[in-house]
């Protein structure tokens, strides 16, 4: 991997790295034994983080760890006490396309595991159609209880799944997958919290002008503004806020 300095929030590194060096990296993990899981943090995992000690535990061993969200990549570029700044933003729905192309191509099986019942359905029914060499391997929806988790972990092994995407949104997704995420067979995993709905055609994602400039989130709040304002608009301001506390743990630890 690149030799960037890479940041730490929480504790926990996120990897300097592009969108294709990630999916580069990712790669070379279909051809090694054993499971491997990747996180993303954005501004909201973070702020669930701080107080959710699970989810920090989870983000923290996590095999590799990236910026979903712009407002990360400007937290490490504002605050150079935090490690390293990072060149690029990482969003998990990327690193899934990326991710589907290889498998496609390579003859890798891949897991579908969230959203209702509808959705996942549709979600397989739609990369079928654009990638008619995709195996997917099987499909199942995120609303099981926490005791038949670790049924649904051996479904996903029964089904001798190589990558295994998550869509239960945080931290369940997160949590779920440092539990049982290798008792799924799989070599790759990831949470993609609600790429699904998109790939289903439930919901848009913003253009591509507006990711770029870290408008995903006013995208978002105009066409769900009942459900989303209090998460972005308020959630806007505590990451701010996190932000300063934060830099204040952090200076407190160079002049300790």
């Amino acid at each position: 991997m690149t030799t960037r300095p890479s940041p730490a929030l929480l504790g926990v590194p996120i990897a300097n790295l592009t969108l294709d060096e990630a999916v580069a990296h990712l790669t070379t993990w279909l051809d090694r034994p054993g499971f491997h899981r990747m996180a993303v943090v954005n501004a909201a995992i973070i702020l669930i983080a701080e107080r959710n000690a699970e989810l920090r535990a989870a983000l923290a061993t996590a095999d590799l760890v990236t910026a979903d969200g712009m407002s990360v990549v400007w937290a490490t570029r504002w605050l150079p006490c935090l490690g390293g700044k990072l060149v690029a933003r990482v969003a998990a729905p990327d690193v899934m396309e990326g991710i589907l192309t290889q498998c496609a191509q390579g003859g890798q099986r891949v897991y579908l595991l969230g959203a209702t019942a509808e959705v996942v359905s549709q979600v397989r029914a739609c990369l079928q159609r654009r990638f008619p060499n995709l195996v997917v391997a099987g499909a199942h929806d995120g609303y099981f209880t926490d005791e038949e988790a670790a049924a649904v972990a051996a479904a996903v092994r029964q089904a001798r799944a190589d990558v295994l995407f998550v869509a239960m949104g945080s931290p369940r997704q997160e949590v779920w997958l440092a539990r049982h995420g290798p008792q799924t067979g799989t070599r790759l995993a990831l949470g993609v919290g609600g790429y699904f709905d998109i790939l289903a055609g439930r919901r848009r994602r913003a253009p591509r002008w507006m990711q770029a400039c870290g408008l995903e989130w006013a995208f978002r709040l105009i066409q769900e503004p009942r459900r989303l304002w209090r998460r972005y608009l308020l959630g806007n301001i505590a990451f701010l806020l996190f932000l300063v506390r934060e830099w204040r743990r952090v200076q407190g630890r160079i002049t300790a």
